[in-house]
């Protein structure tokens, strides 16, 4: 096993992980326990769990700017539809629980500096992401309206977190397509 795939199968185990077990019961143990080549080579690659993390969101931005390159013929609208899926964790119950995850780790970056960079990038990719569909759809001040629509997706996700399910979405989904297109 190479160096890059075996860093490649730790992030698809961090990503399990922390669909099981959110990030506040995350450990390098449920991590090797989803990897199945045990602790000693997770620790070959990273110094411990905060090393993972961040090593983690990066690979998770790489993906996110990936799909741009992976861009089919689909509609805008097609697009704006499919960002809302991912954003809002529609697609499917793993889904939901790895945005849970995600938002707990966004928690500790008033307190965690490497953190609050990374989301700060994450933040702009989909950003960037949801103004081009916009601007593709023809919508008017997309950039205002991108913005508009993170923090109004942002507030859904809190509210829901600890009560809903992916299902409880999809009629918001619905909502925000008619207010924001």
């Amino acid at each position: 096993m190479g160096r890059e795939d075996s860093k490649r199968q730790i992030m698809d185990a961090t990503y399990r992980a922390l669909c099981k077990h959110g990030y506040s019961d995350l450990s390098i143990q449920r991590i090797a326990d989803e990897f199945e080549k045990g602790k000693s080579l997770i620790y070959y690659h990273y110094n411990d769990k905060q090393d993972l993390m961040n090593s983690f969101l990066d690979h998770m931005m790489e993906r996110m700017e990936e799909e741009d390159m992976l861009k089919t013929s689909r509609s805008a609208e097609e697009q704006f539809d499919s960002l809302l899926d991912k954003t809002l964790a529609i697609e499917d119950e793993e889904m939901w629980e790895f945005r849970k995850a995600l938002m707990e780790i966004e928690a500790q970056t008033p307190h965690n500096k490497e953190l609050a960079e990374r989301f700060r990038k994450i933040d702009r990719v989909v950003k960037d992401k949801f103004e081009e569909v916009l601007a593709e759809m023809d919508i008017e001040r997309p950039e205002a309206k991108a913005e508009l629509l993170i923090s109004t997706i942002d507030g859904i996700i809190s509210r829901k977190m600890g009560h809903g399910t992916p299902k409880d979405l999809e009629k918001i989904k619905e909502d925000i397509k008619q207010t924001f297109t």
